[in-house]
């Protein structure tokens, strides 16, 4: 690093710069999405001073995980391409180009270089867990109540589910938005506060926050969603087996118990009053069946959310999307899209399989099982809030996956 790193001018270049984008990032949403001018903007100024004063920070990075960022690369050039042809077909996408999922990509080294620094790094970790611990409570609360405690304009939906009433609304324009983002949100803050990574106060034990990972469950059910509930299971049960890497009879039987009561509040609390699987499986079908069509399964179709009565489901409501992220994926964007995609998760997982969980960190994984079931049964990277989560959960691993002390000055 040059000593022109020490400037006072570029440290405050770099927070704010990381301020800006966690605030586009938290606070905009698909059907709110930030102007198109602010993640461009983000883009060019960041990698501009990134590669001015970062570029050795940059270059490494790059090159230590150049399947994630091949990948991305590729997924980046097949989506400008597929949105670029739609728009000649006159498809009137999200934005121009490029929707602002993959500028949030476009970010995501510039993120990463900038969270190589310990004091943004506690910063963005403690903002994560602020924003979590608002949740747990907020959640619940909406969802007793009726009372809406978040600021965006929605109101609550009344669907009654056990003893709840109403579906909470939590931060943003629709419930699964809390699913797909906010709630795997708690394991970025939860993982490296466990590891002592950020802070040595407050300790807690492996249990206790296995336990608290556990409770995430009754966040999940205000939302009245399934996926988020089911994943939130499955995160909880792996953080207790990777407190206790059970041999012991009695562990095993324990987790049956879990897993039984679990069982048995997903049963009654969504039996009735949700839609089932047929409604999903027919959209799945029929957009899978328009995407191998060709040339759409090479170029896709372009993406929006504009309703197209044309692949409206017989007998079925309508709905504007497949509900399925890798159909939605195929559909929209091609073949080559999808395979970039699937090439990008791959890449993700060996990172985190490699540097975590074979060493028993736990918490990438976690994150991954409370944010993948809500892809099956709805939109993923489409979603502005979804593809926000996959970006800083990328940036997190990259960054805590490195053994050396963090650099401190950026």
């Amino acid at each position: 690093m040059t000593p022109h790193d020490t400037q006072p001018g570029r440290q405050l270049f770099a927070w704010a710069w990381l301020i800006a984008f966690l605030l586009a990032a938290l606070t905009c949403s698909t059907v709110k999405p930030p102007h198109p001018a602010v993640l461009p903007v983000l883009f060019a100024s960041g990698m501009a001073y990134v590669l001015w004063s970062a570029r050795s920070q940059l270059i490494d990075m790059l090159g230590n995980h150049r399947a994630i960022w091949l990948s991305l690369a590729v997924l980046v050039a097949s989506i400008a391409m597929a949105e670029m042809l739609a728009a000649q077909r006159g498809v009137q996408g999200l934005a121009i180009l490029l929707p602002p999922s993959m500028w949030l990509v476009l970010c995501l080294p510039v993120l990463t270089v900038f969270l190589m620094h310990d004091a943004r790094l506690r910063f963005t970790v403690w903002l994560f867990a602020a924003i979590c611990i608002w949740h747990f409570f907020a959640m619940p609360f909406e969802a007793v109540t009726g009372i809406r405690l978040s600021w965006q304009p929605i109101e609550l939906f009344p669907r009654d589910a056990g003893p709840l009433h109403y579906q909470a609304a939590g931060l943003a324009w629709q419930v699964y938005y809390f699913v797909g983002l906010f709630l795997p949100m708690f394991y970025l803050a939860w993982g490296p506060l466990s590891e002592g990574r950020i802070t040595r106060w407050p300790r807690m034990s492996p249990l206790a926050w296995a336990l608290l990972a556990m409770a995430w469950g009754l966040p999940a059910v205000a939302t009245q969603s399934r996926s988020a509930f089911a994943g939130t299971m499955a995160a909880g049960l792996l953080a207790l087996l990777a407190w206790r890497r059970p041999r012991a009879a009695r562990t095993w039987i324990a987790l049956g118990v879990l897993v039984a009561i679990g069982a048995a509040s997903y049963w009654y609390l969504f039996s009735a009053n949700k839609s089932g699987m047929d409604l999903r499986l027919a959209y799945y079908a029929l957009y899978f069946d328009e995407s191998m069509k060709w040339p759409a399964v090479l170029i896709g179709h372009g993406f929006t959310l504009v309703p197209n009565a044309a692949m409206f489901a017989k007998g079925f409501i309508p709905l504007e999307h497949s509900h399925n992220d890798l159909i939605q994926t195929l559909y929209s964007w091609g073949a080559i899209a999808l395979l970039a995609y699937l090439a990008f998760f791959a890449a993700l997982l060996a990172l985190v399989w490699k540097r975590y969980v074979s060493r028993g960190r736990v918490w990438p994984l976690c994150a991954l099982l409370v944010f993948i079931p809500c892809t099956v049964t709805d939109l993923g990277f489409q979603n502005f809030e979804k593809a926000v989560f996959i970006v800083l959960l990328t940036s997190c691993c990259l960054v805590f996956a490195r053994e050396a002390r963090l650099p401190e000055k950026i």
